[in-house]
């Protein structure tokens, strides 16, 4: 008897877990604010106006068969607080920022500061550290609605992961952004939008010192400093390269692909002013050659790679010189310099980072050449 109210037990206790685990699963579900009954807010830009600040939204209107309405709703204000609950007041759903994905600035807030903006995104629970940042070169309104033509509502955010997984953006978010905002002895820098004939296009990169946009920096520079902060993988760059036989006038364009890069930096010296050393190694693959060049012989391969490797330790020196020049900070040569002083303070850094001595050498590795 005993056996079989074991296995009765058994077979029962089969058959309630199921239903305990469902229950669960649907009790955890059972958020009140359901999607038809709130607005989904993708984007949030901020523009300086003549009374303050104007604020949009972006939100995404979830129709049947996967079709997707987008709406820019917009406000004004004497400060950045309270824009919610602004925002709050032009729709008759709920307005949720779990999905946020893209905070825009308009430029002229931007060279202002954003200091405000930033903190208060550090502070909302509900914004996750994935959020992507940026600049726009005129009004976030006028990139918006070039946006909501795409009916995408993470179009933006999707654009800037896409260029760091495979173009020359060097790895960007909120906690990125944060990390270089709020640490010591480096700089934040932000993707850079324009409109470029009706269609939105990432620029370069915005620049800032402290919560204030200083200058930016073309494509072009975000692979290099890409290469100084992190591996540079599949960004790719165009080299000028001269031929003996070549029938052009000027130089002929070698496009090459990275494949892998690592920068290594060597404190010379601290004080009184600081000396550092960046030898990089950079493996890649070429990707467009000139008719003229023939990458079986040995000795074009590597006169190749030398002149490659010159050209771009010219080129990064005329980045750090630009970086000097505006006092910003991106590649964190203050954190690094910190790291080597117990005596380290950053107005001591600022005072004298312009005239900081950086020796850069630039090692080109081309493994496959695609030759028979």
């Amino acid at each position: 008897m005993k056996n079989k109210l074991g296995k009765r037990d058994i077979m029962m206790g089969r058959k309630i877990v199921p239903v305990i685990i469902l229950c669960a699963v649907l009790s955890a579900c059972a958020d009140p604010k359901i999607v038809n009954e709130i607005c989904l807010v993708h984007v949030i830009s901020f523009d300086t106006v003549a009374n303050g600040i104007e604020s949009a939204a972006l939100i995404a209107h979830y129709k049947e068969q996967e079709k997707t309405e987008l709406q820019i709703l917009h406000t004004e204000s004497n400060s950045n607080n309270g824009i919610q609950p602004r925002l709050n007041t032009r729709t008759n759903r709920l307005l949720e920022k779990g999905q946020l994905r893209m905070v825009l600035f308009g430029k002229t807030l931007a060279e202002k500061g954003i200091g405000t903006e930033i903190h208060n995104l550090l502070r909302d629970p509900k914004i996750s550290s994935r959020l992507q940042l940026g600049v726009v070169n005129r009004d976030t309104s006028e990139l918006l609605e070039v946006t909501k033509k795409s009916h995408e509502p993470f179009f933006l955010s999707d654009m800037i992961e896409q260029n760091i997984k495979n173009g020359n953006l060097p790895m960007m978010n909120l906690h990125v952004s944060l990390f270089n905002y709020y640490g010591a002895g480096r700089d934040m820098f932000l993707p850079y939008f324009k409109i470029d004939h009706g269609e939105v296009k990432i620029d370069g990169l915005a620049l800032f010192r402290s919560d204030q946009n200083i200058t930016e920096i073309s494509m072009k520079d975000a692979f290099l400093l890409k290469m100084l902060i992190q591996n540079s993988k599949n960004g790719t760059y165009k080299v000028p390269v001269t031929g003996r036989t070549s029938d052009k006038q000027g130089d002929d364009i070698i496009s090459l692909r990275s494949m892998y890069s690592k920068a290594h930096y060597t404190v010379n010296k601290v004080k009184p002013v600081p000396s550092i050393s960046i030898r990089l190694k950079l493996v890649t693959e070429l990707q467009d050659i000139p008719s003229w060049m023939d990458l079986s012989s040995k000795e074009q391969l590597t006169q190749l790679e030398k002149t490659m490797g010159s050209y771009l330790k010219k080129e990064i020196e005329k980045l750090l010189s630009l970086l000097k020049e505006n006092k910003v900070d991106p590649v964190g040569l203050g954190d690094l310099v910190r790291s080597r002083s117990k005596e380290w303070s950053a107005p001591d850094f600022e005072k004298v980072y312009q005239e900081i001595k950086t020796t850069v050498s630039v090692q080109v590795e081309i493994p496959n050449t695609g030759s028979s």
